[in-house]
């Protein structure tokens, strides 16, 4: 396998503290992953609190509100990572035990590239996405504090985030904690959703590749030999992709779940602020915000839907590569079975609706007539 093969996802995964190369997926540091939770705790409610002290300013209270659900998110995630270690750690660790056997042949190895190829592409640009909103969160004050000071000849404090903090920023001796602390809560988000949302894309990806290697196997073999050897290895195969999108599913269900219960309002909440006049510290954040915000929804619909379509593309496969005049009858029956299976496709499935292209575009019309009561409301008088 190339260098690059799961190196985003074992990165991420060993800077919140787990260890990917076991198939439990061990927790090595679990003082370091609690030091991340405990940022984001104390930096989630103060926001909340700073938001519904003034509910008249609906700016302040989407701006905090918007960065507090990606924090609860965040901290979601990792819990529900945590829960499920060991069947994550036992699907990546299956995923790679078949890529390793099927790496043997030139067809399949290409097929496997490929696919973690498109995998780097997604993967990296959440990743950088949200690396651009650690950096935001840590220059714009700076640089706001630098321009004041060439101005004035006075260093004017502000923070990443607007918050009351049990600790007063005005204060010199205090400043810089606050200012730390806080880069280190937009830090333990982005590095929690990382390893969280490029895992599902490379899971994603690579369940994907067992469809694929099926239609291989479809196109390459005789169906109409007289033993069923050929049908057993095809149903098998069909019968393996299956199983590993259902654990996929099941794995990330309650993940994805709150995940669009929450998308809509952060995304309209996020565009709300935008819609307003006047320039801050939090602005290059807000900025870099959405656009990880929107690559990491569109992530999980696109890999959703590409599983969906690549599990119905088998019964076509089926179709195209038998000789069906020239096959036995019990034979044409036991195939017919298996098109009938294939046209029920392997979904991501969140309790309520499936994660699909459909999903978000119901996302994006729903944030955009909540972004329309904003306004409505901003407007009308106090």
């Amino acid at each position: 396998m190339e260098a690059s093969y799961f190196a985003v996802q074992r990165r991420a995964l060993e800077i919140v503290g787990f260890d990917p190369s076991t198939p439990q997926l061990r927790l090595i540091h679990p003082i370091w992953a609690g030091i991340l939770i405990l940022s984001l705790v104390t930096h989630n409610w103060p926001m909340a609190v700073y938001a519904l002290q003034d509910l008249s300013d609906i700016t302040r209270v989407t701006d905090n509100f918007a960065v507090f659900m990606q924090g609860s998110l965040s901290t979601f995630k990792f819990l529900a990572i945590v829960a499920k270690r060991r069947r994550i750690g036992s699907l990546i660790h299956q995923l790679h035990n078949l890529n390793q056997k099927a790496s043997t042949t030139l067809s399949q190895l290409e097929k496997i590239q490929k696919e973690n190829q498109l995998d780097r592409y997604v993967s990296r640009s959440f990743r950088n996405a949200a690396y651009g909103v650690i950096w935001a969160s840590a220059i714009a004050p700076m640089l706001l504090g630098l321009l004041g000071y060439i101005r004035t000849g006075m260093f004017t404090p502000t923070t990443p985030m607007e918050f009351n903090f049990w600790l007063d920023e005005r204060n010199p001796q205090y400043y810089w904690p606050i200012y730390f602390w806080g880069v280190l809560g937009v830090g333990a988000a982005a590095w929690l959703a990382i390893a969280t949302d490029t895992l599902f894309s490379w899971l994603i990806h690579n369940v994907v590749v067992q469809f694929q290697l099926l239609e291989l196997l479809l196109e390459k073999s005789d169906h109409n030999q007289e033993d069923d050897s050929h049908l057993i290895e095809c149903i098998y195969q069909h019968r393996l992709a299956l199983d590993l999108a259902k654990e996929l599913s099941s794995i990330f269900a309650e993940i994805v779940f709150v995940k669009y219960m929450l998308s809509y309002l952060q995304l309209c909440m996020l565009a709300f602020r935008f819609s307003q006049s006047g320039w801050s510290a939090q602005v290059p954040f807000r900025a870099a915000f959405l656009v990880a915000i929107i690559i990491q929804l569109s992530s999980y619909c696109y890999g959703g839907e590409y599983l969906k379509q690549q599990s119905l593309g088998i019964a076509q496969a089926v179709y195209g590569n038998c000789n069906w005049p020239e096959m036995s009858p019990r034979k044409r029956r036991m195939w017919q079975m298996m098109i009938m299976r294939a046209q029920r496709p392997a979904k991501i499935f969140g309790f309520m609706f499936n994660v699909d292209l459909p999903l978000l575009l119901w996302v994006s019309r729903t944030a955009g007539s909540f972004l329309a009561l904003l306004r409505t409301f901003d407007r009308s008088p106090t």
